[in-house]
C-alpha cells in the first residue's frame, strides 16, 4: 500500500509533532511471568529495548536510567532504580540484565519498568508492558493495591519535553514568503483575505501555489515540518444588533386574506 504525505497550507491551529521518538520495550513483554526461586539473591531479568527510528532516536552517547514500578497509569509507584542510574545507551546496547530483590513487593502481573532518558530538548519518559512476578517476598502497600486494582493492560502514555510555542515575526515577514520556499521544521501560512463586496477582478489566478506532496512506495523517514502557524486574522470583524421594531401582527382583512390559504 502506498503511504501519501501532504503539507498542507492553511492551518487553524499551532499543532504540535504527533511523530515522537520513543524506546520500545522489546522484552519483557505483556504475558511474561518470572518466578524467584528460594537460596538465590533475586529474579533475573534481561531488559531488551530498540529504538523506533523516529525523531528523536534515542542518542548512542545519551544516559538512561532504569526504574521498576507499580500501579496503575494514573498512579505509578516507583520501587527500584535497577543498574547504575545514568548508564550510557552506548555501553547497555538495548540490553540490561537485572536482578530483582524479592522483598520489595508482593506477586502479581503489576510490575512495569519505566527507562528515563535525555535529549537535546529535554527529558523523555517510555514505559514497558506489564509483566507478572511470582514468589515475591514482600506486600504491596494498601495504596499500591488499589492502584493496582484500578490498573489496565495499557502502559502509561509517553512522556516528551515540552517545547516552547513558536513566536512568528510581528510584522509578518514569514507569512510573506511562499509555502513552498520555506525551510525549517516550522512553516508559516498567510491567513485568507476577506472577500470585498464587489466581483471586480477579470482574470482569476492563486494567490499561493499548492503544496506539493511526496508518494512514498517504502517507509518514509520522520516528518520535516513540526508545525504550520496560520496568521492571526487581518480584518475586523463586527456585529450590529437589528434595532428595528417588530412587524405587526395582520389586520382583520389581511388575516382573512391568509386564512384561505392554510388549506
Amino acid at each position: 500500500m502506498k503511504a501519501f504525505v501532504a503539507s498542507f497550507v492553511l492551518l487553524t491551529a499551532v499543532l504540535p509533532s504527533i511523530i515522537l521518538g520513543e524506546v520500545v520495550f522489546t522484552s519483557p513483554v505483556s504475558g511474561n511471568s518470572f518466578k524467584y526461586t528460594a537460596g538465590l539473591t533475586g529474579i533475573a531479568v534481561n531488559v531488551r529495548w530498540n529504538d523506533d527510528e523516529e525523531d528523536p532516536v534515542v542518542p548512542t552517547n545519551g544516559l538512561f536510567t532504569l526504574d521498576l514500578c507499580t500501579g496503575s497509569n494514573d498512579q505509578i509507584f516507583p520501587l527500584i532504580t535497577l543498574g547504575t542510574p545514568g548508564m550510557a545507551f552506548s555501553t547497555a546496547n538495548g540490553l540490561l540484565a537485572v536482578t530483582i530483590p524479592p522483598g520489595i513487593a508482593g506477586d502479581g502481573p503489576y510490575y512495569f519498568f519505566r527507562i528515563t532518558w535525555t535529549t537535546i530538548d529535554g527529558t523523555v519518559i517510555n514505559w514497558s508492558d506489564r509483566f507478572e512476578l511470582e514468589g515475591m517476598l514482600g506486600v504491596f502497600s494498601p495504596a499500591m493495591i488499589t492502584a493496582n486494582q484500578a490498573a489496565g493492560s495499557d502502559k502509561p502514555d509517553a512522556v516528551h519535553p515540552q517545547k516552547a510555542a513558536p513566536v512568528p515575526d510581528p510584522n509578518g515577514g514569514e507569512f510573506g514568503v511562499p509555502y513552498g520556499e520555506q525551510t525549517g521544521d516550522i512553516r508559516y501560512a498567510p491567513m485568507q483575505p476577506r472577500p470585498g463586496s464587489a466581483i471586480t477582478a477579470k482574470n482569476m489566478k492563486r494567490l499561493n501555489p499548492t503544496s506539493a506532496y511526496t508518494v512514498f512506495t517504502t517507509k518514509g523517514g520522520p516528518p520535516n515540518v513540526a508545525t504550520t502557524v496560520t496568521e492571526a486574522r487581518t480584518y475586523a470583524q463586527t456585529t450590529v444588533v437589528n434595532q428595528a421594531a417588530p412587524a405587526p401582527m395582520p389586520d382583520e382583512a389581511m388575516e382573512r386574506f391568509l386564512n384561505r390559504w392554510k388549506d
